[in-house]
């Protein structure tokens, strides 16, 4: 079939089909011809086309010869025959879909396209040039073959599969993201009630020491909590008297702190002040706080229980931690 029209009004008969084209009912009867009033030539559109098909029954060229694509969104039925009276619907093509033409009537056509065979409505095909233009726009890779009944049963059966299966793939990591929540939020809870503010708990008995013991305690709080809440000097105090307590440290105060690799860069390593602590006992304390927290904690006073390490917070993941209170900056286990 070679239509008489240009490329260029092929074209234009494709953006008439996309855009231009409305719903049509289930048996077409009438037919719009276009003229140009001016020059008496063909204007090609779908409409014109199939009618030149039919009047003038010129032969087919080309690459698309006896051949049409379907343009009805979403789909368009197939008939087992073309008597509207009783034919029955026997398969689908939907938008995109390439047909090999048999025979072109009127109001019905022939066709074929992968298992499915029957007879559609004609005006909703686009044949030859039109066909050809209409699939440069859509792209080869899109077209699409017709559907039997029982092809477009299985179809819809995958499509609600792969529906039911996203919906659940969803539901499965909406109850993730719950349980990882409610974990966070477990696990939150956890550090809270672990966290603590000065509240004093009564454990230890006082403990008898030197003038020099209880300086070198209150610089080494000082040392490690210069900056942190009064209760989180209160905790590095306990934690150097729980280790003089302790069989696994050494039973003084300055053997505890001057104890090597324990209390960052404090000891000589050889079991006595670094020249940097010992320019912090040479000048002391920074506050009153670091001399008051270390008189309570040796009065009693404990805030952390039998705790006998301490780390920077920042240092370290608390869901390692099973037992551990948080002070300030610290972590205290």
């Amino acid at each position: 079939m070679k239509l008489r029209s240009s490329k260029a009004a092929c074209y234009v008969g494709a953006a008439i089909i996309f855009f231009a084209v409305p719903v049509l009912p289930a048996v077409a009867t009438t037919y719009e011809k276009p003229q140009n009033t001016d020059t008496g030539i063909k204007v090609a559109s779908y409409s014109a086309n199939t009618e030149e098909v039919l009047v003038t029954g010129y032969e087919q060229t080309g690459t698309y010869k006896n051949k049409a694509v379907a343009f009805m969104d979403p789909y368009l039925d197939v008939f087992d025959s073309s008597d509207e009276e009783s034919a029955q619907v026997v398969g689908r093509l939907y938008t995109n879909t390439l047909v090999d033409v048999e025979l072109v009537g009127k109001e019905w056509t022939k066709i074929t396209s992968g298992n499915c065979s029957g007879y559609v409505q004609t005006q909703a095909l686009c044949f030859g040039d039109e066909a050809e233009a209409l699939v440069e726009i859509i792209g080869t890779d899109n077209l699409l073959t017709g559907y039997t009944n029982e092809e477009v049963q299985e179809k819809e059966a995958a499509e609600e599969a792969a529906r039911l299966a996203e919906e659940a793939r969803i539901a499965a990591e909406e109850e993730a993201r719950r349980a990882a929540a409610a974990a966070e939020e477990a696990r939150r809870q956890k550090i809270i009630q672990n966290t603590i503010s000065g509240t004093d708990i009564t454990y230890n008995p006082t403990m008898s020491v030197s003038d020099e013991d209880i300086w070198i305690l209150a610089c080494i709080i000082d040392w490690e909590s210069a900056y942190q809440p009064y209760a989180g000097k209160l905790a590095v105090a306990n934690v150097v008297l729980n280790r003089v307590r302790s069989s696994h440290y050494p039973n003084s105060i300055s053997g505890v702190v001057y104890q090597r690799s324990q209390f960052s860069g404090a000891s000589n390593g050889a079991g006595g002040p670094s020249d940097r602590f010992q320019a912090r006992l040479s000048s002391g304390p920074r506050n009153t706080e670091c001399m008051q927290a270390a008189l309570e904690a040796l009065s009693g006073i404990n805030n952390i229980g039998g705790y006998t390490s301490f780390r920077a917070l920042y240092t370290v993941d608390v869901n390692n931690y099973s037992d551990f209170v948080i002070i300030g900056d610290h972590i205290f286990h």
